[in-house]
This record gives structure tokens, C-alpha cells and sequence, in this order.
């Protein structure tokens, strides 16, 4: 009788270890995918902190036309003194943004390492499609464009001809903008590409890819 009892206190306890087993196992696993989600969730916002540094150092460059004009001016201003990010409000920098050194394709397909804002092309704009009336329009004619305004001039048969137009003082350009942010805390590094459009004197386009 006393044997059956043991027998029985003993696979009792067999087989409460094994539950206990089973109950540590199922509680490590949800603690790992707890933890595994709680990481996953701070790379996202830590990777959107960088994200929104990037896109806010863009809008800076483009509030003003000097990227265009004086891109390796801008390009060593900005990498010696980087956009500074302060996420917590704490008077120190969690976010710097700069313009990394980037490999890219030249016009002939020759990979070419720089940093800064990349001009892709330039066109000059024709006389025939500035508007007079429009102030930002105005500045682009010169004493040579400003005379052929597009008009035609009537020949000897009563036809028209065109008028040869010559090329106004402006151009469009096409830029690619590349920043880098880097959060030297949590080493979060996300790099942003914006491309624009901007019109800058044609006696200031930068060299062109």
C-alpha cells in the first residue's frame, strides 16, 4: 500500500515538472516575441525620427536657389556644420543630416563618387515662352530675346515667317537632392532622395550630368 502511494506522489511530481516545463518554455517565448516586437517598434520610429530629420534638411536647402548657383559652397557648409535634429527637446542633437558621398553614373556611364546636390539637366528657356506680364518671367528676357517676342514677320507672297528666337537669360534644371541622417545614438542611418525643378541665370548653370 505504501509503495502504490509513493509510486503515485511520484509521477504526481513527474508530472508537475513536466507543466512547469511547458508553462517556463511558453513564458520565455512570449517574453522573447514581446521584446522582438518592442525592438521592431523603436527601429520604425527611430528610422521615421531619421526620415523626418532628412525631409526637413531638404526643405532648408530648397528655400533658397543658392544649391543651384553655388552647390559646392552649400555642399561644404552643410557637411562642416550638418542640420542638427533635437528629437526630446533636451538642448542636445539626437539627429545630424548631411550630404553623403554618393556613386553614381555620369552622362558616359562612368561611376562618379561626390556629395551634394547633383544637377541631372539643364535647358535653356526660348523667348517664345516667357510671359512679359509675369514678374518671374521678366527677369529671364534679355535686350536681344526681348525683341523677338515670338511675333511673326509678314513676306513678300502674304505669308508668315517665324522668327529665329534666341535663348532668354534663364534655364530650367533638374536637381537630385541625396541628405543622409544619422542618429549616432541608436545608429539609425537613412538617406533621402528629392528631386526638383529650379530656374536659375543661364550664365550660372553648374556642369550637368
Amino acid at each position: 500500500m505504501r509503495t502504490a502511494m509513493r509510486t503515485q506522489r511520484g509521477s504526481t511530481l513527474l508530472v508537475v515538472m513536466i507543466f512547469l516545463l511547458i508553462f517556463g518554455i511558453m513564458t520565455a517565448s512570449a517574453f522573447r516575441g514581446s521584446l522582438t516586437s518592442a525592438q521592431a517598434i523603436g527601429n520604425m520610429q527611430w528610422r521615421n525620427e531619421a526620415i523626418t530629420a532628412a525631409n526637413d534638411a531638404i526643405d532648408r536647402v530648397l528655400s533658397s536657389a543658392d544649391f543651384a548657383i553655388k552647390t559646392a559652397q552649400v555642399t561644404q557648409d552643410v557637411n562642416a556644420a550638418p542640420f542638427p535634429l533635437d528629437v526630446n527637446g533636451d538642448g542636445v542633437t539626437d539627429i545630424s543630416v548631411s550630404f553623403p558621398a554618393v556613386t553614381q553614373p555620369d552622362a558616359t556611364g562612368t561611376p562618379v563618387t561626390r556629395a551634394g546636390p547633383r544637377c541631372l539637366r539643364a535647358e535653356p528657356i526660348p523667348a517664345a515662352k516667357l510671359d512679359p506680364s509675369l514678374p518671374a518671367d521678366l527677369g529671364c528676357f534679355g535686350s536681344s530675346s526681348a525683341g523677338s517676342s515670338g511675333l511673326g514677320v509678314g513676306t513678300a507672297g502674304g505669308g508668315v515667317s517665324t522668327v529665329t528666337q534666341s535663348p532668354s537669360l534663364c534655364s530650367n534644371t533638374e536637381w537630385s537632392i541625396t541628405v543622409r541622417a544619422v542618429d549616432a545614438v541608436t545608429n539609425t542611418r537613412v538617406d533621402v532622395v528629392q528631386g526638383v525643378g529650379v530656374r536659375v541665370p543661364t550664365t550660372a548653370i553648374p556642369t550637368c550630368d
